[in-house]
């Protein structure tokens, strides 16, 4: 299976991040929550939930707007391999 992106987006309050998103390369979505958990840590959840707003397989973001338009005037924060 190749290796894919996937985007993880805040929102406007009480996350990671104030907009913009994560993008994170794995092999799927348990994958890629995995690697968001690993980075950011206890950070990482909130309660039972992980602390993002919405995941997007790569194909879905692009056709989002979002990479050219920001999100909540945000773009990308980080990447994670």
């Amino acid at each position: 299976m190749n290796n894919n992106y996937y985007y993880f987006t805040f929102g406007s309050e009480g996350q990671l991040f104030k907009g913009g998103w994560v993008k994170i390369k794995a092999q799927g979505l348990y994958e890629a929550q995995q690697k968001f958990i690993k980075h950011f840590g206890n950070k990482a959840r909130k309660g039972q939930f992980l602390n993002y707003s919405f995941d997007y397989t790569e194909e879905k973001f692009q056709a989002s707007g979002m990479q050219e338009e920001g999100n909540i005037g945000a773009y990308c924060h980080e990447i994670i391999e």
